[in-house]
């Protein structure tokens, strides 16, 4: 629609608004004046909605968990990247809570926080959990912040279950020793033989709980920083070697062969220390775990600047559905004969997060003929 203004109807019509300023009677405007009155109002309400929205815009982007102002109507009005990530459309604004997540729990969340109160609540959202507090605005909207909880809830889960099984492992060994003792006061040691038994199952579980304490101190130095790592060229070979001679009169009592297969000049960037708790963990529990007159080898293969380091026995074989959490701490593939072995169910785990300190990865390959545990390091530059 055009506006055309002629004669003196623009002069007129502002000195009548001038006059209506002044307290004078109502002005009445042409009806083209009227229309572009209308249209001034709406565009200077526009230019001032644009400066209130860009500093929200810019504290909602500045917040590290996901965010939104909702508006009276339901509706987003704006959006961080991090809400927006939850719209199927990787856009939220114009659209109801509900519509953006899926999360009717939410969307009555926002619904009451119009209304005036505020909520908090914990919400599954897109596989994840999510810490939602929704808040009231002194204009009648509302603010949703959405904070990401998964990798915590992951920790609380995984410390909940590392002190039930530390508790389960200790104590096994507590009650036998405790047992043993009680046994021996109440009159057993005047009798020599039945005396030597039970000494020998308190030795035995001492043992045990020496071993089991030893590896929980180094897990928590590893997973702490607290153990220290020095990183340089380290061959493979000579440490190989010492891991075998440690390992050998085990070895011999169950009649195993061990092999070493590991060239002379293969080095990695290792920690020497460190490198030779991975070995003798993972030889160990190969003599540990491969029945009498077994063979275990320590190889050694370079390629595309990583070097294999491999175990491998002739046991049984582990099944399948063990072998993605077989580095889990007190994983066990069979408790009773890792316990009756003298396993902690802790060697792997300290295995996996040694060589991940050193910038490695570790793996394991499982079938009739015997398993492979892998160790994977950068070569020397």
């Amino acid at each position: 629609m055009s506006l055309i203004f002629g004669g003196d109807r623009v002069p007129d019509a502002i000195k009548a608004l001038e006059g209506e300023l002044a307290g004078g009677p109502a002005a009445e405007l042409p009806p083209p004046l009227d229309m572009l009155a209308r249209l001034a109002g709406e565009r200077e309400a526009r230019v001032l909605a644009g400066h209130l929205e860009a500093p929200e815009q810019e504290l909602l982007a500045a917040l590290p968990d996901a965010a939104a102002i909702v508006g009276r109507n339901g509706k987003v009005r704006l959006a961080n990247p991090l809400f927006d990530a939850l719209s199927p459309s990787g856009r939220a604004a114009g659209m109801t809570t509900l519509e953006v997540t899926r999360n009717a729990e939410l969307a009555e969340a926002v619904k009451r926080a119009l209304e005036g109160s505020t909520r908090q609540l914990e919400l599954p959202l897109q596989r994840r959990i999510y810490l939602a507090q929704i808040s009231p605005l002194l204009r009648g909207e509302v603010l949703a912040l959405l904070r990401d909880q998964t990798e915590l809830k992951r920790a609380e889960l995984a410390r909940r279950d590392f002190v039930a099984s530390a508790s389960h492992e200790l104590r096994t060994p507590i009650a036998a020793i405790s047992g043993a003792a009680e046994t021996l006061l109440a009159g057993a040691m005047s009798d020599p033989a039945q005396a030597r038994i039970f000494i020998d199952v308190v030795a035995r579980h001492a043992d045990r709980l020496a071993r089991l304490t030893r590896d929980l101190l180094d897990l928590s130095r590893i997973e702490s920083g607290q153990w220290s790592l020095e990183l340089g060229p380290v061959e493979v070979a000579p440490i190989a070697r010492t891991v075998i001679d440690l390992l050998s009169e085990a070895a011999r009592d169950k009649k195993m062969s061990l092999r070493l297969d590991v060239a002379p000049d293969i080095a990695v960037m290792a920690d020497a220390r460190a490198l030779e708790q991975v070995l003798v963990n993972l030889l160990d529990n190969a003599v540990k775990y491969t029945s009498a007159r077994g063979a275990a080898t320590i190889a050694a293969q370079a390629e595309d600047g990583w070097v294999t380091i491999s175990v491998t026995d002739s046991g049984m074989g582990i099944e399948r559905h063990h072998l993605a959490r077989l580095f889990e701490r007190f994983y066990r593939v069979d408790a009773g004969r890792s316990r009756d072995a003298g396993g902690t169910g802790l060697g792997l785990a300290i295995v996996k997060h040694l060589v991940q300190a050193q910038g490695g990865e570790v793996g394991v390959e499982s079938g009739a003929e015997g398993s492979r545990f892998w160790v994977r390091l950068p070569r020397p530059s």
